[in-house]
């Protein structure tokens, strides 16, 4: 029961990050551009790391999830028995994998304002930056 109910979430979130574009999340990531660091802190906790480079400061979000599920297969198989078609259907499972993955750098200048912004990953890493983009108007 355990393993079904983390494919069925695992299909969820495969099914929510299809809603979401490589845009919303850059859009997302850059609307920190221009902001103090501290809002973005407000918005995402406390980073994983800080680096520093030249008067500059770069904080950096990760996040890693990765894993595997099963899950069902159906195979028809076809055979003739004396002129007779006979169709066959084998059940079995396959394991499919994951890996969801994502990192923001925010770059700050010397004042505390964030300069720029980045997130790499893939969807299913990043797509929570998404949030933090523009809505756009109906």
């Amino acid at each position: 029961m355990d393993k079904l109910l983390k494919a069925i979430g695992v299909i969820a979130v495969l099914a929510l990050a299809g809603c979401v574009t490589p845009d919303q999340i850059n859009a997302g990531a850059r609307s920190f551009e221009g902001k103090s660091y501290k809002e973005a802190f407000a918005a995402l906790g406390f980073p994983d790391q800080e680096q520093k480079i030249a008067d500059h400061t770069v904080y950096i979000w990760s996040n890693r999830n990765a894993g595997s599920y099963t899950v069902p297969t159906t195979e028809t198989a076809t055979t003739y028995v004396g002129g007779q078609t006979v169709y066959t259907t084998v059940q079995g499972t396959k394991t499919e994998s994951y890996d969801w993955n994502c990192t923001l750098r925010l770059v700050v200048d010397p004042k505390g304002i964030v300069i720029e912004a980045k997130a790499d990953g893939n969807i299913g890493g990043c797509q929570r930056y998404a949030d933090y983009a523009p809505k756009k108007s109906k």
